[in-house]
C-alpha cells in the first residue's frame, strides 16, 4: 500500500508492450539528480491514472503535483492506447525516382487525351462552320434563282405587238452557262434598273435648277406642248424622252464570272438586247466562291436528267435554250428544236422549259476551305491523281466525288493512300489536261434543285408543217 491508503495493482504482464511500469525516471536521474526539483515519481495505479485522466480542467485550480502526476500518467499510458492516423505525424519522405516516373506518365496520359479531345472538337467545329457558309450561300442563291424562274413569263400580255417573252439558255466563252429570261413581278414592286425606260421622244418635261442663271434657262422648253428637238439637256428631261411603264416585266439575268456569281435585272424589256444584261457593273452580287453552275432544260422530248446517247432515242437535258427557235448565233443555232430566222418574231412556235435543274457547287474562301496540292505533275490522261493529303474529301462513288484541279473537273471513285483513283477525266464539260506540281485541288459542296415552270409551253408541230404554213402567209 501506498501513503494513501491505496494498495498498488500492477497490470498484467505483456511481452509485447514496452516496459512502461515502474520507476519513473527523468533526465537527471540516472546521474542522482532530481528532475526539476522534484522526487522521482512513484508507479501509479489504473485508479490514481483514471483520476488523472485527460480532463478539460488539467492545468486551472490544481497543484503543480496533481499536473505533473497525469502528464506522466499520459505518457505512461498514452503508449498503451491505440493512435489515430489522423493524429499520426506526417513522414517527410520525398516521392522515389518510381513514383515520379509513374507520375509524370499518368500526367502526360492526361495530357494527351485533352489535346486529343481539343483538337477533335476544333476539327468538328471547323468542318460545321464551312458547311454552313457552303449551305447559306447555295441556299440563298438556289432560293432566289429559283423565285424568278417561278415567275418567268410563258407568254406576252394582250396588245404587245412584239415578242418580249424570252427564254434563252446559252454558253459564255469559258463554257460556263448563262441564263436570260423574262420575269413578271409580284405583288409587291421591285426596284429594277431603268437606264433604257424611254421612248426616245423629246418631251417637256423639263424642271428649272434652283442655281441657275435666267440668261442659261431656254423658256420656249418648259411650255406646256412645245416638242422641240431632243437638245441633250439634262434639266430638260430631254436627253432621255417620256419615261414609259415598266409593264409588269423585267429581264433577269444570272451568270458566274471568275467564281462569283452574278444576278441582273431590267425593266422596261428590250427584246433585242438581251445580251445587255451580261454587265458585271450593273449586277449584284449573289454568291461568292462558286466552284460549278450548271443549268440543265428538260424539253418536251428529255427522259432523264441523266445524259443518254441520242443513238438510242432516248434524249437527256438540254444545256442551251432558245424560246425563238430563230437565233443563228452560236450556240443557239444548235437547239435541238431550232427552225430558223422564221420563227424568230413569231410567238405561236415558242417553247419554254417545263422543268429547270440547277446545280451550284460552292466553298469557303481559301485556306479556311478543304484543299490539298498535287503531289507531282500529271499528264492529261493520268488515272491517278497523287496529292499531299487527302484528309477531308468525300469518299469515292459519291455525288461530291470531284475535284477541281486548275480549270478542270476530275470524278473520283475511290480514294487509295494518298491519291485520288480517276473515274473520270473532264468532267462537268470541262476539258481534261495537264497539271504542274503544287497546283491546288479543291472540292467543295455540291447542291442541286429542280424548279418547275407554271408557264411553259410545248411545240410538236413538225418543221414541214410550220414552213408550208408560214409560206402560205401573205
Amino acid at each position: 500500500m501506498n501513503r494513501m491508503g491505496i494498495e498498488s495493482v500492477k497490470p498484467p504482464a505483456n511481452p509485447a508492450l514496452p516496459p512502461v511500469w515502474g520507476k519513473a525516471e527523468t533526465s537527471g536521474s540516472k546521474s542522482g539528480e532530481r528532475g526539476h526539483g522534484m522526487p522521482p515519481s512513484k508507479p501509479l495505479s489504473p485508479r490514481s491514472l483514471r483520476s488523472h485522466g485527460p480532463s478539460p480542467t488539467r492545468g486551472r485550480g490544481l497543484s503543480p503535483i496533481r499536473n505533473r502526476k497525469s502528464a506522466i500518467a499520459d505518457r505512461q499510458w498514452g503508449s498503451l492506447l491505440p493512435r489515430s492516423p489522423l493524429l499520426a505525424p506526417r513522414s517527410s519522405r520525398g516521392l522515389t525516382l518510381l513514383e515520379l516516373l509513374v507520375t509524370m506518365t499518368i500526367f502526360l496520359f492526361m495530357a494527351g487525351m485533352l489535346i486529343l479531345i481539343i483538337h477533335q472538337t476544333t476539327q468538328a467545329w471547323a468542318r460545321g462552320e464551312r458547311d454552313r457558309i457552303a449551305l447559306e450561300r447555295a441556299a440563298g442563291a438556289l432560293d432566289r434563282l429559283a423565285n424568278d424562274l417561278s415567275l418567268a413569263c410563258g407568254q406576252d400580255p394582250v396588245g404587245v405587238d412584239t415578242v418580249q417573252s424570252r427564254f434563252i439558255g446559252d454558253l459564255a466563252p469559258d463554257g460556263s452557262p448563262r441564263i436570260m429570261f423574262a420575269r413578271t413581278f409580284e405583288a409587291g414592286p421591285e426596284r429594277a434598273l431603268t437606264l433604257s425606260a424611254a421612248d426616245g421622244r423629246a418631251s417637256n418635261l423639263g424642271i428649272r435648277p434652283q442655281d441657275l442663271d435666267d440668261s442659261d434657262w431656254k423658256e420656249e422648253d418648259t411650255k406646256p406642248g412645245t416638242q422641240g428637238p431632243v437638245d441633250g439637256d439634262f434639266y430638260t428631261g430631254t436627253a432621255l424622252g417620256d419615261y414609259r411603264a415598266l409593264g409588269g416585266m423585267a429581264q433577269v439575268a444570272w451568270w458566274v464570272q471568275d467564281r462569283t456569281l452574278y444576278r441582273n435585272i431590267r425593266a422596261p424589256i428590250d427584246p433585242n438586247n438581251y445580251m445587255a444584261l451580261i454587265n458585271t457593273a450593273t449586277a449584284s452580287v449573289v454568291a461568292e466562291d462558286v466552284l460549278f453552275f450548271d443549268v440543265s432544260y428538260w424539253h418536251q422530248a428529255t427522259s432523264s436528267w441523266d445524259q443518254v446517247d441520242r443513238a438510242t432515242g432516248k434524249l437527256g437535258p438540254e444545256k442551251i435554250w432558245d424560246s425563238t427557235r430563230g437565233i443563228a448565233v452560236k450556240p443557239l443555232n444548235s437547239f435541238v428544236l431550232h427552225r430558223g430566222a422564221l420563227s424568230l418574231n413569231d410567238p405561236s412556235d415558242d417553247v419554254f422549259p417545263s422543268k429547270v435543274r440547277i446545280t451550284l457547287t460552292v466553298d469557303s474562301p481559301m485556306p479556311r476551305c478543304v484543299h490539298t496540292q498535287l503531289a507531282r505533275s500529271i499528264a492529261n490522261d493520268a488515272d491517278r491523281i497523287p496529292v499531299v493529303s487527302i484528309r477531308g474529301f468525300p469518299a469515292g462513288d459519291t455525288p461530291d466525288a470531284y475535284i477541281l484541279i486548275d480549270r478542270e473537273w476530275i470524278r473520283y471513285k475511290d480514294k487509295d493512300g494518298d491519291a485520288f483513283v480517276v473515274a473520270e477525266r473532264g468532267a462537268r464539260g470541262t476539258v481534261a489536261e495537264a497539271h504542274d506540281e503544287d497546283a491546288v485541288v479543291r472540292v467543295g459542296r455540291t447542291f442541286s434543285r429542280t424548279v418547275f415552270l407554271k408557264n411553259y409551253r410545248d411545240d410538236w408541230s413538225s418543221d414541214k408543217e410550220y414552213f408550208a404554213k408560214t409560206q402560205k402567209k401573205p
